[in-house]
């Protein structure tokens, strides 16, 4: 798959696509007879988990770290990631539903005086 496609289905610049080959996020990819880079279709369900654990607050080097170890094939790492990344968007939605509470309840006190 070509990287326009990529971009296509991740939603991701192709400029962001290069910069997480640089960077390490995905492998760089093999390229074509006609020289153009070839994505699989692992290399695009990564691509979409970086953007995951991204916009759920993962930090960049927390996602690098991730992504070796799943390219190293080191599931008892990439199960601890998970599980801590997960334990801490739980606290978060905790969090979260207790502001929404707390908000609605503020609300509600406006609209009733």
């Amino acid at each position: 798959m070509k990287i326009g496609r990529v971009s296509e289905e991740t939603g991701l610049s192709i400029d962001t696509i290069r910069y997480y080959e640089k960077q390490g996020f995905v492998k760089k990819p093999d390229k074509d007879t006609s020289g153009h880079r070839s994505y699989t279709a692992q290399d695009v369900d990564l691509l979409n988990w970086v953007v995951c654990m991204k916009n759920s607050g993962m930090s960049l080097n927390r996602i690098k770290a991730y992504t070796e170890a799943f390219y190293q094939g080191d599931r008892e790492v990439c199960i601890a990631f998970l599980e801590e990344h997960l334990a801490r968007l739980n606290e978060q939605k905790r969090n979260t539903e207790h502001y929404i509470q707390v908000t609605e309840n503020k609300l509600n006190r406006f609209k009733a005086s």
